[in-house]
């Protein structure tokens, strides 16, 4: 399993393809908000766009849906520890 950083910027790039974004990882401030309010626009534009994710998420890290939570889904550093949380449990199992 990779570092934290390494798989932040994997969610990153996920993120990109997923939703067609025209950025790159470093462009993305891992602290930005997955959905938006009126003043800060968030990554996501709709709820479809978390299923898409999440299905790619699952697929790439091999999580399991259980995993994700609201919580999960506030920014891009939440969504990668839910992950990297995830499959330390696994590791130390």
């Amino acid at each position: 399993m990779e570092n934290k950083q390494e798989l932040t910027v994997q969610v990153k790039e996920i993120l990109i393809d997923v939703l067609n974004l025209e950025q790159t990882p470093d462009q993305i401030d891992s602290n930005q908000p997955l959905f938006g309010t009126e003043d800060t626009p968030g990554l996501f534009d709709d709820s479809l766009a978390v299923l898409e994710v999440t299905s790619v998420l699952m697929a790439e890290f091999d999580a399991d849906a259980s995993i994700f939570n609201e919580e999960s889904f506030q920014t891009v550093n939440s969504l990668s520890a839910c992950i990297y949380e995830a499959n330390q449990a696994l590791i130390a199992e």
